[in-house]
Protein backbone atom coordinates (compact mmCIF):
# COMPACT_ATOMS: atom_id res chain seq x y z
CA UNK A 1 0.00 0.00 0.00
CA UNK A 2 3.19 1.95 0.75
CA UNK A 3 4.35 1.86 -2.98
CA UNK A 4 1.07 2.72 -4.15
CA UNK A 5 0.85 5.87 -2.30
CA UNK A 6 4.20 6.55 -3.09
CA UNK A 7 3.57 6.12 -6.94
CA UNK A 8 0.11 7.84 -7.18
CA UNK A 9 2.53 10.79 -5.35
CA UNK A 10 5.27 10.55 -7.94
CA UNK A 11 2.29 10.44 -10.64
CA UNK A 12 0.56 13.91 -8.94
CA UNK A 13 3.67 15.48 -8.63
CA UNK A 14 5.19 14.65 -12.42
CA UNK A 15 1.78 15.67 -14.35
CA UNK A 16 1.64 19.02 -12.72
CA UNK A 17 5.06 19.92 -13.57
CA UNK A 18 4.52 19.10 -17.06
CA UNK A 19 1.62 20.42 -17.10
CA UNK A 20 2.72 23.83 -16.04
CA UNK A 21 5.67 23.26 -17.92
CA UNK A 22 3.83 23.28 -21.42
CA UNK A 23 2.01 26.09 -19.95
CA UNK A 24 5.10 28.03 -19.31
CA UNK A 25 6.77 26.81 -23.00
CA UNK A 26 3.39 28.20 -24.66
CA UNK A 27 3.51 31.35 -22.79
CA UNK A 28 7.28 32.13 -23.66
CA UNK A 29 6.77 31.08 -27.18
CA UNK A 30 3.17 33.48 -27.37
CA UNK A 31 5.54 36.64 -26.45
CA UNK A 32 8.02 36.09 -29.20
CA UNK A 33 5.07 34.85 -31.73
CA UNK A 34 1.86 37.85 -31.15
CA UNK A 35 3.86 41.07 -32.15
CA UNK A 36 3.43 43.70 -34.45
CA UNK A 37 6.00 42.63 -36.98
CA UNK A 38 4.11 39.06 -37.24
CA UNK A 39 1.06 40.67 -38.20
CA UNK A 40 -0.91 39.95 -34.65
CA UNK A 41 -1.23 43.56 -33.58
CA UNK A 42 -2.71 46.27 -35.26
CA UNK A 43 -0.10 49.76 -35.34
CA UNK A 44 -2.89 52.11 -34.89
CA UNK A 45 -4.31 50.17 -31.57
CA UNK A 46 -4.57 53.00 -28.78
CA UNK A 47 -3.85 55.91 -31.12
CA UNK A 48 -8.04 56.68 -30.53
CA UNK A 49 -10.37 56.53 -27.87
CA UNK A 50 -11.84 52.88 -29.01
CA UNK A 51 -13.76 49.79 -27.14
CA UNK A 52 -12.46 46.65 -28.33
CA UNK A 53 -15.57 44.14 -28.71
CA UNK A 54 -15.06 40.59 -27.61
CA UNK A 55 -17.25 37.85 -29.25
CA UNK A 56 -18.47 35.39 -26.91
CA UNK A 57 -19.13 31.64 -28.38
CA UNK A 58 -19.74 28.98 -25.51
CA UNK A 59 -19.78 28.97 -21.69
CA UNK A 60 -16.96 27.16 -21.32
CA UNK A 61 -14.81 29.90 -23.29
CA UNK A 62 -16.54 32.73 -22.35
CA UNK A 63 -15.61 32.17 -18.96
CA UNK A 64 -12.35 32.78 -19.65
CA UNK A 65 -12.27 35.38 -22.05
CA UNK A 66 -14.35 37.34 -18.87
CA UNK A 67 -11.84 36.11 -16.68
CA UNK A 68 -8.15 36.87 -18.60
CA UNK A 69 -9.59 40.24 -20.22
CA UNK A 70 -10.67 41.82 -16.65
CA UNK A 71 -6.60 40.65 -15.30
CA UNK A 72 -4.61 41.26 -18.99
CA UNK A 73 -6.32 44.02 -21.16
CA UNK A 74 -6.18 47.51 -20.04
CA UNK A 75 -8.45 49.67 -21.98
CA UNK A 76 -12.33 49.15 -22.75
CA UNK A 77 -14.08 46.55 -23.66
CA UNK A 78 -17.84 45.03 -23.95
CA UNK A 79 -18.74 41.37 -24.57
CA UNK A 80 -21.38 40.21 -27.08
CA UNK A 81 -22.82 37.86 -29.07
CA UNK A 82 -22.04 37.59 -32.80
CA UNK A 83 -25.99 38.08 -32.89
CA UNK A 84 -26.05 40.78 -30.62
CA UNK A 85 -23.25 42.79 -33.11
CA UNK A 86 -25.46 42.52 -36.20
CA UNK A 87 -28.64 43.11 -34.64
CA UNK A 88 -28.00 46.16 -32.56
CA UNK A 89 -27.07 49.40 -34.13
CA UNK A 90 -25.01 50.74 -32.02
CA UNK A 91 -22.32 48.34 -32.91
CA UNK A 92 -22.23 49.93 -36.21
CA UNK A 93 -20.02 53.08 -34.88
CA UNK A 94 -16.73 51.52 -36.03
CA UNK A 95 -15.01 55.29 -34.76
CA UNK A 96 -16.44 53.71 -31.20
CA UNK A 97 -16.20 49.40 -32.12
CA UNK A 98 -13.00 50.03 -34.76
CA UNK A 99 -11.64 46.18 -33.30
CA UNK A 100 -13.24 42.56 -32.71
CA UNK A 101 -11.59 40.26 -31.30
CA UNK A 102 -12.43 37.11 -32.36
CA UNK A 103 -11.43 33.12 -33.46
CA UNK A 104 -11.52 30.56 -35.89
CA UNK A 105 -10.98 26.54 -34.90
CA UNK A 106 -8.14 25.18 -36.77
CA UNK A 107 -8.61 21.33 -37.87
CA UNK A 108 -6.02 19.01 -37.78
CA UNK A 109 -6.10 15.14 -37.62
CA UNK A 110 -3.17 13.20 -35.71
CA UNK A 111 -2.76 9.50 -36.03
CA UNK A 112 -4.78 7.94 -33.46
CA UNK A 113 -4.05 3.69 -33.86
CA UNK A 114 -7.20 2.74 -31.63
CA UNK A 115 -9.67 3.98 -34.54
CA UNK A 116 -10.63 2.47 -37.28
CA UNK A 117 -9.37 5.29 -39.76
CA UNK A 118 -5.85 5.17 -37.72
CA UNK A 119 -6.73 9.08 -37.49
CA UNK A 120 -8.17 11.33 -34.53
CA UNK A 121 -9.92 14.75 -35.59
CA UNK A 122 -8.42 18.07 -33.47
CA UNK A 123 -9.09 21.73 -33.05
CA UNK A 124 -7.74 24.72 -31.87
CA UNK A 125 -8.45 28.42 -31.63
CA UNK A 126 -6.46 30.79 -34.22
CA UNK A 127 -7.37 33.99 -32.05
CA UNK A 128 -7.02 37.52 -34.40
CA UNK A 129 -8.56 41.15 -34.48
CA UNK A 130 -10.52 42.66 -37.09
CA UNK A 131 -9.73 46.43 -37.84
CA UNK A 132 -12.99 47.22 -38.92
CA UNK A 133 -12.02 51.08 -40.19
CA UNK A 134 -9.20 49.65 -42.65
CA UNK A 135 -10.73 46.05 -43.53
CA UNK A 136 -7.00 43.94 -41.95
CA UNK A 137 -7.34 41.49 -39.97
CA UNK A 138 -4.37 40.77 -37.50
CA UNK A 139 -4.30 37.29 -36.94
CA UNK A 140 -2.15 35.83 -34.68
CA UNK A 141 0.60 32.92 -36.49
CA UNK A 142 0.24 30.86 -33.06
CA UNK A 143 -2.14 28.15 -31.99
CA UNK A 144 -2.31 25.63 -28.84
CA UNK A 145 -4.61 23.47 -26.93
CA UNK A 146 -3.58 26.09 -24.25
CA UNK A 147 -5.76 28.86 -26.08
CA UNK A 148 -6.57 30.56 -22.57
CA UNK A 149 -2.53 30.56 -21.82
CA UNK A 150 -2.15 32.03 -25.32
CA UNK A 151 -5.08 34.49 -24.87
CA UNK A 152 -3.35 35.86 -21.24
CA UNK A 153 -0.41 36.75 -23.82
CA UNK A 154 -2.46 38.35 -26.34
CA UNK A 155 -4.46 40.86 -24.34
CA UNK A 156 -0.58 41.23 -21.92
CA UNK A 157 0.41 42.49 -25.67
CA UNK A 158 -2.49 44.21 -26.96
CA UNK A 159 -2.52 46.21 -23.73
CA UNK A 160 1.39 47.26 -24.34
CA UNK A 161 0.77 48.32 -27.84
CA UNK A 162 -2.13 50.95 -26.37
CA UNK A 163 -0.13 51.88 -23.92
CA UNK A 164 2.66 52.91 -25.71
CA UNK A 165 0.50 54.54 -28.43
CA UNK A 166 -0.75 56.85 -25.64
CA UNK A 167 2.68 57.59 -24.55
Amino acid sequence: MKSFKTILLLTLVTTSFLMNSCGVLVKAKARKSITEENGAIPPDLGKENTTMIFFLYHRSYNRYLKKNAKKFYKDDYIFLTEEEFTKNETYRDISKYRYIFKFDYIHYTVPDFNSPSFEKRRRVKKFYIVDRKTGITYKSKMTSGLWSKLQKVYFEKLSEKITSNRR
